[in-house]
């Protein structure tokens, strides 16, 4: 099977990534009455202060996250026609960045009003992916200088 291309595993995984954002849309959508039943059967807690803190949270985040989705999506777009290397994928990937530290910055606020082990692992997972997404944005970058160069010297 092909990696890259028409009717590769590239493709195959933009069609997943499709429905994840989907998905992501439909489980956005659900949070008020979502978060609310997990308040109320998991937690035995109708604190509304807590059901807006956390339906806020979530809110926030889950945009943000559907954003790094989104910007997955068109660098697999980019894969279909077998040239990752340009500059649009160094913008997605430095958006993911950001989109990342702004997901670990929600978590690490959440810290001080509702502490639990997975705020703290989620804050990790999202830092290293923000400066993952950044150096690989630079490697990106680098490599599409050297493209555009190689492709003027011939």
């Amino acid at each position: 099977m092909k990696i890259i291309g028409e009717k590769s595993l590239a493709s195959a995984v933009k069609i997943l990534l499709d429905l994840i954002f989907l998905s992501g849309i439909g489980i956005l959508l659900s949070l008020p009455v979502s978060v609310r039943w997990y308040l109320a059967y998991v937690h035995g807690s109708r604190d509304e202060r807590m059901y807006y803190l956390l339906l806020g949270l979530l809110a926030i985040t889950g945009i943000l996250a559907l954003g790094i989705v989104k910007e997955i999506r068109r660098i697999f777009n980019t894969l279909k026609g077998k040239d990752p290397f340009i500059i649009e994928n160094v913008k997605s990937l430095k958006h993911m960045g950001i989109f990342s530290f702004a997901i670990a910055f929600c978590y690490g606020t959440k810290i001080f009003f509702l502490n639990s082990f997975f705020t703290i692992i989620i804050l990790m997972i999202f830092v290293i992916a923000g400066f993952f997404s950044i150096i690989l944005a630079e490697v990106f970058r680098q490599a599409v200088e050297a493209k555009v160069e190689n492709d003027y010297t011939i």
